[in-house]
């Protein structure tokens, strides 16, 4: 099952949780499968994200910001 990796603040898409990996994807056509821990800076508010595995992705899908 995929779940995606949004920004706590402002909800963008960031990523899509792949198994054990992170599947990064932006509009110029770069594709990155990255491992966990993952740190991002969101593109939209500029708000840090932090990612420690796939089982905290799976929490964090269906959490709404604060």
């Amino acid at each position: 099952m995929e779940q995606e990796w949004r920004c706590i603040r402002c909800r963008k898409l960031l990523a899509v949780v792949r198994g054990e990996r992170l599947h990064i994807r932006f509009s110029r056509g770069h594709e990155y499968l990255v491992g966990f821990p993952v740190t991002s800076v969101c593109r939209n508010c500029g708000t840090l994200n932090e990612l420690r595995d796939e089982s905290v992705a799976a929490a964090l899908g269906s959490t709404a910001p604060e």
